[in-house]
This record gives structure tokens, C-alpha cells and sequence, in this order.
């Protein structure tokens, strides 16, 4: 099982390269002291159809209420530490958890569309 969760944590890291976006992955945040860490951090947040992304977690599991019930403190953690994030189930989830937890957007796989969201003042 944890196997099957490295591989998917490494598709999502591989994607994330391929899309340009910059990120600290779980080992680098661990090393730099972090001690609860979602799989990647963005220090330049991204927008995801329509909502602000600051940190992705991969969760290589089918999401339906009891387990996602086990992952709702560590969710909330993070968006506590670095605002509001994705998680991806990637076997899929059932519709009711979506929307479940403030600041958290779920989907089955990783963004097709990704906007890098502006930082800094507007003019």
C-alpha cells in the first residue's frame, strides 16, 4: 500500500514538473524541519478551476466518507499552515466530501488547467 502511495505521489510530483510549477516536496519541507507536510508546497500559488491552490496532497485511495473522515485533521492542519490546497484521490471519491472542508478542493486526478496566480500588489 505505501508503495502504491509513493508511485502516485511521484506521477503528481512529475506532472507538477511538467506543467512548470514550482514546489517543495514533502522530503524537502522534512528536511527543512517540517514536521506534518502535505506531499508538495507551492510557493507561488496556483489557481485550479477556479480556486486558490497553495499545497497538493496525494491520497492513492478510493475517497469515500470514513476515509476521508481520517484524513480531515491533517487536511485542516494544512490549510491552517499554508492556505487553502488539493487533495487528489486518484481511484475517485464520492461526490458528499467534496466541499466537506473549507479551503480544500478534491479531485480525481491532476489539473489539466493550471493558472499561476498572481502575487504582489495589482495596478
Amino acid at each position: 500500500k505505501r508503495q502504491v502511495g509513493i508511485e502516485y505521489e511521484n506521477l503528481m510530483l512529475d506532472k507538477l514538473d511538467a506543467a512548470g510549477v514550482p514546489y517543495l516536496s514533502e522530503m524537502e519541507l522534512m528536511r527543512r524541519g517540517s514536521a506534518k507536510t502535505p506531499d508538495a508546497v507551492l510557493p507561488v500559488p496556483i489557481g485550479v478551476n477556479g480556486h486558490e491552490v497553495n499545497w497538493i496532497d496525494s491520497k492513492a485511495t478510493f475517497g469515500d466518507p470514513i476515509a476521508h473522515s481520517r484524513n480531515r485533521a491533517q487536511l485542516q492542519g494544512y490549510v491552517c499552515r499554508h492556505g487553502p490546497g488539493l487533495v487528489i484521490y486518484w481511484f475517485g471519491f464520492v461526490d458528499e466530501i467534496q466541499g466537506m472542508d473549507e479551503g480544500v478542493v478534491m479531485m480525481t486526478e491532476f489539473p489539466t488547467k493550471v493558472v499561476q496566480v498572481p502575487v504582489g500588489p495589482v495596478n
